[in-house]
């Protein structure tokens, strides 16, 4: 039997799919890219053009950690814009500006120096891990100079800024990580002061506060480049030649200042209790707080700018069951521009016993391509299980009596009714078991008993605007066309909480029979830390993120192979592999570990003059809150489609993605991999990316982190205190739509405790919300090093229904036949997750 299996490529050639899968990149990057301003500057044709910034040569394509992908190449601004035709005129300052940021990463090197020794020394691995994990704070740059305007030739300013984050650490305020540098609105204020078009880039994975422009009003355009993978800087250039008109929209509110977050004072390391994060806004995330209180914001969720205007004009809305569906016309009325249009339909509930947002997302469709004077009919179809209401008293979910009025729009502010439901009656939808519940009283928010210390009283503004005013409008209510929907036509359903069967495939069953007490508990643990650095696995795949055990490969049961997302699939560019089978690193595989010392180079490389070098190209696509702004789920489900492609090219079984928590706070660190605000934008994304990466055979996507893992600041650590109903409302609410709509085939626990319970512990979400009530048949995972002493218990995993250890200790091992020795687990739930694990195995495409 041959010591190993391995994919991966004896040269460098390029790959049949590569430059595809590039094209491909550079359309989702062009579709999310996202138009915040635009006084008749763009877009602008090709010649000298003044370019600054720390993102301009050293552009951002994505956050750090798990999320990076290892490309064969990236296009940054500087050369898409060159590429596109542009005379780059600022070199002297772009110049001055490398040298600075080489002297400090040079820095950067000295500190991460020290840090490996002391690490190394003491064997810390979570020290060593927090190293690689940290992000660069770019420099700023020096101050922008008339003798810079004069040296450039042109009258037009492109300003890139650019800010880094990523896993393990949350954005820094007083590292101005979400505001601007005073360095920053210098130089923006002086090229706005001496260039006729001035046009701000922001390289940014998450949104930024837009305060500055109240003091730069001349800034001309400011455009929301986010972090666009391997092809960002050729779509900035399209869009900004007008090759390609803006059709992305914001998938956040933005905001004027960070003040205006509700209990942003209380958010991770901000308060000084990285214990307990508590979760008082409750339902009011993102747009639902600052719609429903009436506050300021520079952005609202949903906007962005075209080149082009359309008109959205409501045409009919029926009802199929518990479907809804509404229709509108969209026209290009603009004279110049072709241009896509996304469509977005909101729902205002009824107010009654339960406290209720203004408005929610319920629906949204995105045109084709339109030549001007063209139209399109779009349908937006929702179940009105979108509009259900969480009782925790009853444990239901409800639809209260009263008037549902449907909005039609082309942002969350910029709405008008177009349609009703009505109900006579409260109706039951479905009933549940209560899960999850709060161990502290939580005073959440409420519109009744307004902000209270939500925000500072100075951010505490009328939101002075005619859509504000509209949305308090219910005149013409008469007019509007109406279905009733009585309380007889909707039957509750009723979830069965029975116990799970063991396993009810015969034949799976009688495979793990084979399998002693010891070899089932090696099926659920993972290969190991060492296996993640140096693959020794069977099935190798260099720069995975982890393995399942080979020791049963042969037997026929080959190890899974599990690779991060969700960029793009992240694995090593290239590496060695020895005559024993174990792969190492040729490039350093994270961001951070380029600046490692010589001596931890040496322990971790390999060398490519002594050992035959293996090549694997993946492509970095968008991330994921680009991809969302582009309101395209086919070109998500593409997008998927060509990563699983990949995946088959190089023997990866599970894609440790899509991402879909919650965007609860802007400061988050892995923002960048997750697609929203908003639970049903982010569901929806999530299912469409699922979709296309399962259309492979073997290829399979791991929906993650489940659940309410909205911070990085102690994530191991920290409990998520939440209400049940905000629970299922928001941050399940995600997850259910891509496990009904997308069917993965896996999903990863989160770090975090929720209500004081490991996520990865936790029976009441794990089973009873994802497998009794959702019907997810997948295999549940551990996030790596999730367990272990004082974090969560491997025992209790197996218990809750998380059928696999990610990357897998001895300690795991020891702990769970402890645990079956001393009867406080089941041998049944032992054989019930060691099946699951071994029918991925006989799915996937390992061999």
């Amino acid at each position: 039997m041959k010591k190993y299996i391995t994919y991966a490529k004896t040269n460098d050639r390029i790959l049949p799919y590569e430059e595809p899968h590039r094209k491909l990149a550079r359309r989702a990057a062009g579709e999310g890219i996202v138009l915040l301003k635009n006084d008749d500057s763009l877009p602008i044709q090709p010649g000298k053009i003044a370019l600054y910034g720390a993102g301009a040569r050293h552009t951002i394509k994505g956050g750090t950690g798990s999320g990076e992908v290892n490309e064969r190449y990236s296009i940054s601004i500087c050369e898409g814009l060159q590429n596109a035709g542009f005379e780059i005129t600022t070199g002297r300052w772009l110049d001055d500006y490398d040298s600075l940021f080489h002297e400090e990463l040079s820095k950067l090197e000295a500190t991460i120096k020290s840090e490996m020794k002391e690490a190394l020394l003491h064997l810390n691995f979570s020290s060593y891990m927090s190293i690689f994990l940290r992000s660069f704070l770019y420099p700023i740059g020096r101050p922008i100079t008339e003798h810079d305007v004069s040296e450039s030739q042109t009258d037009t300013c492109v300003y890139v800024i650019a800010r880094q984050s990523g896993e393990g650490a949350d954005r820094r305020l007083e590292k101005n990580e979400f505001h601007l540098t005073d360095l920053e609105r210098q130089n923006l204020r002086f090229c706005a002061d001496h260039y006729r078009n001035t046009i701000l880039v922001l390289n940014t994975g998450a949104s930024m506060a837009i305060d500055f422009l109240e003091d730069i009003p001349k800034i001309h355009g400011i455009i929301y480049f986010c972090q666009q993978g391997s092809a960002g800087g050729s779509a900035l250039a399209d869009i900004l030649t007008g090759a390609v008109t803006p059709s992305g929209k914001l998938t956040d509110t933005w905001l004027l200042t960070y003040d205006s977050v509700p209990y942003g004072k209380n958010f991770s390391y901000l308060n000084g209790d990285l214990e307990d994060e508590d979760y008082l806004e409750d339902i009011y995330v993102g747009y639902r707080f600052y719609n429903t209180f009436h506050l300021k914001y520079a952005f609202p969720f949903g906007y962005g700018l075209s080149y082009t205007q359309f008109s959205i004009d409501y045409q009919t809305i029926s009802r199929n069951g518990l479907t809804i569906s509404v229709t509108a016309l969209v026209t290009n009325i603009g004279d110049t521009w072709s241009g896509k249009e996304v469509v977005q339909l909101y729902a205002s509930c009824p107010h009654g016993r339960l406290p209720k947002e203004s408005q929610r997302l319920c629906a949204f469709a995105k045109t084709s391509l339109l030549a001007p004077g063209k139209s399109e009919t779009v349908t937006l179809t929702f179940p009105m299980s979108y509009l259900t209401s969480y009782d925790e008293r009853t444990a239901s979910s409800v639809l209260e009596a009263g008037q549902y009025l449907l909005r039609i729009g082309s942002d969350s502010a910029h709405t008008r009714l177009c349609a009703m439901l009505e109900l006579p009656d409260e109706i039951c939808f479905s009933v549940h078991l209560n899960v999850c519940p709060p161990t502290r009283y939580l005073s959440v928010l409420t519109p009744e008993e307004g902000l209270a210390d939500a925000i500072p009283a100075d951010q505490i503004h009328e939101l002075i605007d005619e859509q504000a005013a509209a949305r308090s409008l219910f005149d013409n209510l008469a007019e509007l066309d109406c279905i009733t929907i009585e309380r007889d036509e909707i039957a509750p359903v009723f979830y069965n909480y029975r116990p799970l069967p063991v396993c009810p495939d015969k034949e799976l069953a009688a495979e793990l029979k084979t399998f002693s007490v010891r070899e089932r508990i090696d099926l659920v643990i993972g290969a190991g830390i060492k296996d993640m650095l140096m693959n020794s696995s069977y099935v190798k795949v260099p720069g995975a993120a982890g393995n399942t055990t080979s020791q049963f490969a042969d037997r026929g049961i080959p190890n899974l192979v599990l690779a991060d997302g969700p960029a793009g699939l992240r694995i090593q560019r290239r590496s060695t592999i020895d005559r024993n089978g174990t792969a190492k690193m040729v490039d350093m595989q994270f961001e951070m570990m380029k600046h490692f010392p010589d001596f931890a180079r040496r322990l971790l490389c390999g060398n490519p003059d002594r050992e035959p070098v293996f090549y694997q190209f993946t492509t970095a696509f968008p991330v994921a809150t680009s991809l969302a702004q582009t309101w395209n789920t086919s070109l998500a489900e593409e997008v998927g489609y060509a990563i699983g492609e990949e995946m088959k090219e190089y023997g990866v079984t599970f894609w440790l993605a899509p991402a879909l928590n919650i965007h609860r706070n802007p400061l988050c660190g892995r923002n960048y991999e997750y697609y929203s605000e908003d639970p049903v934008i982010s569901g929806k994304m999530a299912a469409a990316v699922t979709r296309g990466v399962q259309f492979h055979e073997g290829c399979f996507a791991v929906l993650k982190h489940f659940a309410a893992n909205n911070q990085e600041d102690n994530r191991d650590h920290v409990s998520s205190n939440i209400t049940e109903r905000a629970l299922r409302e928001i941050y399940l609410k995600g997850f259910e739509i891509a496990v009904r709509e997308g069917y993965p085939k896996g999903l990863m626990t989160s770090y975090n405790k929720i209500n004081d319970v490991y996520t990865s512990n936790s029976y009441d979400l794990l089973t009873r919300v994802l497998r009794q009530e959702w019907g997810f048949d997948g295999l549940v995972m551990t996030d790596w090093t999730a367990t272990g002493k004082g974090k969560s218990d491997p025992a209790l995993c197996l218990e809750a229904g998380n059928d696999l250890l990610m990357p897998g200790s001895a300690y795991d091992k020891k702990e769970i036949m402890n645990a079956l020795k001393e009867h406080t687990l089941s041998g049944k739930d032992l054989n019930r997750c060691a099946a699951r694990v071994l029918r991925a195995i006989l799915e996937g495409r390992a061999d």
